[in-house]
């Protein structure tokens, strides 16, 4: 087997134009490395070991590429998250390049490291830092498109947006490792807290210009909607089929055997894409047509759920402990499905993620929908989010106009929320049933460089149900189209539909 320690493949280096080579150690966020390589993070821990400080040789990455190769196996390893898309690992360097120097916290992003050591007896007394590792998930080229991911966090490198990324490989990337704690599903409640992701969601919003061209393709939500409908369809075509091959239906309470088309949107799929047209023509009527919704277009994130909201833990005397750049220290991470949006629609998944516990043993892909946030909770938010970086609003009027017209945008949207998720829901579950691995390869290894958090096993994969996740984000759809008073498909049945603030009297 030919690995990356026995043949290395050849490394490019992404720059952007008018860039310059960094005469030190450091990588900029102008000049990116890549090398074409898929690192397979089932490997047996020492190998894998080996192949990750190869690799970071190769990418040149800060400090990392003076380690020497013979001494992989004093790397740790840990899996830091269970996301649903990738693997998210912490990578420390041996432990006597652990040094007690303070971490580089957010606020000296752009500053320059020292500068490269002349011995490795020098290297020994310098900070070697932390690395995060993400392993992109085996099924997600379908759902993700990485050359435009690139794109984007090219483009939020020039603002300093979120951690630095050190080195991209095949299917995955090294990023900046942040001392921080992710936030809760409790923290993402808490109103001071709540504030704090508005203002931030603001700056993004506002610190990213987008091109005619991408204004001139409409909201992302739809971009991604119509591609992923595609492989939805085929995806429920073949559980119908396995269906039809069963001698014996198993029937669960009226809603149709197990994880069929009917199972998942609650009708059949011409019934739900009427539906989805019909509410798409509705909404062009209300927000005034495409040239209006273009106008209102923002950068988006488009998945700020707590697990990709950071705080970070400045040193003593960093600027970001003043009080008037207290905000900066939430970090928001993971723009896989960052893409142009109305305002509305960011606000309102955001909202949605009050429902979701993904860290929820039995049950992740649960949505509970008496967790949507009370209307108290909303304006809050929204205030904030409208209020950020003025210096003044003398005309209350016009403040409370906007804010009812950005809480209606939001409303409006949340529609468009569920069936973007309910796609992705239905074409990221397996088809076929797979033989099962241990956790990437680490579970029952007797290393244990590679150590799990049980509080993040509920997030892995296999114990997260996407075909009950779609069909709830499905319910969902019927219920707000049902609330808009939105005309519904004759013969669809809305009994199961689910509603905002409202406890599913299905729920298991």
């Amino acid at each position: 087997m030919e690995t990356l320690t026995t043949k290395i493949p050849k490394v490019t280096l992404r720059r952007r134009r008018g860039s310059t080579q960094s005469g030190s150690d450091h990588e900029t966020s102008k000049d990116v490395p890549t090398t074409d390589y898929i690192l397979d993070n089932q490997l047996p821990v020492d190998q894998l070991k080996k192949e990750l400080l190869a690799l970071t040789h190769r990418l040149k990455i800060v400090r990392w590429r003076h380690i020497p190769i013979s001494e992989y196996s004093q790397i740790k390893i840990t899996r830091i998250s269970g996301a649903l898309t990738n693997a998210v690992y912490c990578v420390s360097p041996p432990a006597k390049y652990l040094s007690q120097n303070p971490e580089r916290g957010l606020d000296q992003l752009n500053k320059p490291v020292l500068p490269r050591p002349k011995s490795m007896s020098s290297l020994r007394v310098q900070h070697v830092p932390q690395l995060l590792l993400r392993v992109y998930g085996p099924n997600t080229s379908q759902i993700i498109d990485r050359a435009t991911e690139l794109a984007v966090l090219k483009r939020l490198s020039t603002r300093n947006i979120g951690p630095r990324i050190l080195g991209f490989f095949t299917n995955g990337r090294f990023e900046q490792f942040l001392k921080a704690h992710t936030l809760t599903k409790e923290d993402i409640r808490s109103p001071d807290i709540s504030t704090v992701i508005a203002k931030r969601m603001r700056e993004l919003h506002d610190g990213i210009d987008l091109t005619l061209d991408e204004r001139s393709q409409g909201p992302g939500v739809w971009k991604n909607f119509d591609k992923w409908a595609i492989d939805a369809k085929a995806a429920l075509d073949k559980l119908d089929m396995k269906i039809a091959q069963m001698h014996v239906m198993e029937c669960t309470g009226g809603r149709g055997p197990p994880w069929s088309t009917t199972r998942v949107l609650w009708t059949d799929w011409e019934k739900f894409m009427e539906a989805v047209k019909i509410y798409r023509n509705w909404l062009d009527k209300e927000t005034g047509g495409r040239e209006a919704v273009a106008k209102g277009l923002v950068f988006a994130h488009n998945d700020a759920q707590y697990g990709n909201l950071l705080r970070v833990e400045p040193p003593s005397g960093s600027p970001l402990l003043r009080p008037a750049n207290e905000h900066k220290t939430l970090v928001v991470i993971d723009f896989e499905y960052a893409s142009p949006n109305v305002r509305g629609y960011d606000i309102a998944n955001h909202f949605c993620e009050w429902m979701s516990d993904y860290h929820d043993p039995d049950r992740p892909q649960d949505i509970h929908c008496e967790k949507f946030p009370a209307e108290t909770d909303r304006v809050r938010f929204i205030e904030s989010y409208l209020m950020h970086g003025l210096d003044s609003y003398e005309d209350i009027d016009k403040i409370d106009r906007d804010i009812a017209a950005l809480s209606r945008e939001t409303t409006i949207w949340r529609a468009a929320v569920h069936l973007g998720w309910c796609m992705w829901g239905i074409i990221s579950a397996p088809t076929e049933r797979e033989p099962e691995e241990d956790s990437d390869g680490f579970a029952d290894l007797a290393d244990s460089a590679a150590d799990m958090n049980p509080e993040d096993q509920s997030l892995e994969g296999h114990q997260f149900d996407y075909l009950d996740y779609a069909s709830q984000k499905a319910a969902l759809f019927w219920g707000d189209i049902e609330k808009l008073g939105i005309s519904i498909p004759e013969g669809v049945d809305t009994k199961y539909a689910m509603y905002v603030g409202e406890k599913w009297k299905y729920a298991q």
